[in-house]
């Protein structure tokens, strides 16, 4: 069960502590590295998830692997996360962060997703569809998937423009699965 409450809290305790030490983008990065290596290593994942590890062991493991790559500070927070038995929601916590962090640097995320690969300046045509809707900076993350078959399907928070073929056809397939003709004259 996802907790977000929970979630958003540690992130955002972690994101107020990071501006007022001056190292947001610094705990952001750090948080990307932990997580990505998370993803990429198994068995790290299952050693931190079991319960019948003791938490000075995971912390030495932690310790040995990231003490040289994150800052002092996050690895202080991961500790934290370890000590509470938090460490089952890391990659939710560091999502959350990216959010608020992104959230405080006036960074708007807009992802576009093509069925093929599209270049910097296609991207930046595309953004016509939430132009009016963005305020500040814009980052946009480029999807491929090839399911769409082709257009476009651009998402930035909750607003969604999908011109996509794939939307198109199912739109169609209702339209002519609805049985129009009546019987009778």
């Amino acid at each position: 069960m996802r907790n977000t409450l929970l979630i958003r809290r540690y992130a955002k305790a972690f994101l107020e502590f990071a501006i007022k030490n001056d190292m947001a983008e610094q705990g952001l990065a750090d948080l990307e590295l932990l997580t990505g290596t998370l993803k990429q290593n198994r068995q790290l994942r299952n050693i931190l998830s079991q319960p019948f590890i003791s938490k000075d062991k995971k912390e030495s493991i932690i310790k040995r692997i990231f003490e040289d790559k994150l800052s002092a500070n996050t690895l202080k927070f991961i500790m934290l996360m370890l000590d509470k038995n938090r460490t089952n929601i890391i990659p939710l916590v560091v999502e959350a962060y990216r959010d608020m962090y992104y959230e405080y640097k006036n960074i708007a995320m807009v992802t576009i997703t093509t069925a093929v690969k599209i270049d910097e300046d296609t991207q930046n045509r595309l953004l016509y569809c939430v132009k009016d809707k963005i305020n500040g900076t814009v980052q946009i993350v480029n999807k491929v998937d090839q399911e769409i078959i082709g257009g476009f399907v651009v998402n930035y928070l909750d607003y969604q423009y999908d011109e996509s073929i794939r939307t198109k056809l199912r739109n169609l397939q209702s339209i002519f699965s609805d049985n129009l003709y009546v019987k009778g004259y």
